[in-house]
């Protein structure tokens, strides 16, 4: 696939976040009068962005306290954004190659814009996307095609030229709905039986691959 453009999802794609992310769910779980969880239970909830996840870790809950947790967790989290996370294998050396490239790339998360700002700056990653999109960036985030349509548009670039990268169905339904090509990665959160379902047009095993799979 020759691309201009490679939209990137952050969380399981560039990052492995998943145990800061679960320390702070049971935090906040436990701040809330609730039992901790495993964190491969709220794992496999990561994706949709903040309040999805704590509506699906406390499906019982009213809006009010579902909203009074997110403010729990996004003070938690904010608090513990880098402390165990880190770059997947490759990460760095693979977009310094699209960079030197000339592909334009940005990236597209469903968490906050503010949080994952940080996070890009904390591995340096920042300097390589001029554009950066979070959950609270626009009305609508993954699924919606929204974001990526925004990103193609900010960065002037037609969708068949398009790439999305992502571990989650949510990556695969918007790119897809954006009229962009659809790149899986299985070694995220979700796993490569999931973005199969998902229609991904191809689903690479480590972030490397990507050199190959797209130029």
């Amino acid at each position: 696939m020759e691309t201009d453009l490679i939209i990137f999802d952050l969380d399981g794609t560039l990052i492995d976040s998943s145990e800061d992310i679960a320390w702070s769910a049971n935090r906040t779980l436990s701040a809330m009068g609730r039992a901790e969880m495993e964190p491969r239970e709220i794992i496999g909830h990561i994706g949709w962005g903040v309040k999805p996840l704590l509506q699906k870790l406390m499906p019982d809950e009213s809006e009010e306290r579902i909203a009074e947790a997110r403010l729990r967790f996004l003070d938690i989290y904010g608090g513990h954004l880098v402390v165990k996370t880190r770059l997947y294998h490759g990460v760095e050396d693979t977009v310094g190659h699209f960079n030197e490239a000339g592909k334009k790339m940005a990236v597209v998360t469903n968490k906050p814009f503010g949080l994952a700002e940080r996070i890009l700056d904390s591995f340096g990653l920042r300097r390589f996307f001029p554009l950066v999109l979070g959950g609270d960036s626009l009305p609508n985030k993954k699924p919606h095609p929204e974001p990526i349509e925004r990103a193609m548009r900010e960065l002037s670039c037609r969708p068949e030229r398009t790439a999305v990268v992502g571990d989650s169905p949510v990556d695969c339904e918007a790119g897809k709905a954006a009229g962009a090509f659809t790149v899986g990665v299985s070694y995220g959160f979700r796993g490569r039986g999931e973005l199969a379902t998902a229609g991904c047009d191809i689903i690479v095993d480590d972030f490397p691959s990507l050199r190959n799979a797209i130029g």
